[in-house]
């Protein structure tokens, strides 16, 4: 397997997450003192705010520290060099190319059961306790994400990729990274779901729609390598 992955962003963004984290803790702690030094309400409300935001920013980029990318590369790890990953460093976020075809891939951190509910098409989360549901990353939209993905894909290759050479078929797989985690909505789910412990499997013996000849791999890969 080959690995691309863009450890730049991942630093920054987790630098990011560090700064922000102090920065609601300084502006949490200045409210409080602010609020019973007797000041004005308005600057105690100031500080309040801007405490909160930055903790707000600091949940959102701290989501950086949990590193899926690393999970799917431990998974595929054994899988031969005609495959490459790339985190971050094409159009979308996590892209696996090869002979099985070109995968978008969703990683998730989510632990406990997967089932997908048909009727209300929507993935949920099962757990032992009510208690081991915080801190729990959410599943969110799977489907708007893939769909948001797979136009950004889309739009590149409209611009790189000549029709001579052949028609590309993207997929989009939803993978639940945490090694505690059982899924039990294959079949039922829109967009493949598996566990980490099944996903090469699963992409490996993709559709044979999709898959991609030894020479389309090849400029492929020339293309999100910037060869």
């Amino acid at each position: 397997m080959r690995i691309f992955t863009n450890e730049k962003l991942f630093k920054r963004n987790s630098r990011l997450a560090f700064i922000a984290n102090l920065g609601a803790m300084f502006f949490l702690l200045v409210s409080v003192y602010v609020l019973f030094s007797g000041q004005a309400l308005g600057l105690y409300l100031l500080f309040l705010f801007a405490g909160i935001v930055c903790m707000q920013t600091g949940l959102y980029f701290g989501r950086w520290n949990r590193r899926p990318d690393l999970a799917l590369d431990d998974a595929l790890k054994s899988v031969d060099d005609s495959y490459s990953l790339y985190h971050y460093t094409t159009p979308v976020s996590h892209l696996l190319l090869g002979p099985s075809g070109l995968w978008i891939l969703l990683p998730r951190h989510a632990s406990g059961t997967i089932t997908f509910d048909q009727r209300r098409q929507k993935w949920k989360l099962k757990t032992k306790g009510f208690l081991s549901r915080f801190g729990q990353e959410p599943i969110g939209r799977p489907i708007g994400e893939a769909s948001l993905e797979a136009k950004a894909l889309d739009r590149f290759l409209e611009k790189h990729w000549k029709k001579e050479d052949g028609d590309l078929r993207v997929q989009a797989a939803l993978v639940f990274v945490s090694a505690s985690t059982e899924v039990e909505a294959a079949g039922k789910a829109p967009i493949p779901t598996v566990s980490l412990k099944k996903a090469k499997q699963m992409l490996l013996k993709a559709d044979e729609r999709s898959h991609l000849t030894k020479v389309q791999v090849k400029k492929l890969n020339d293309l999100f390598e910037g060869k």
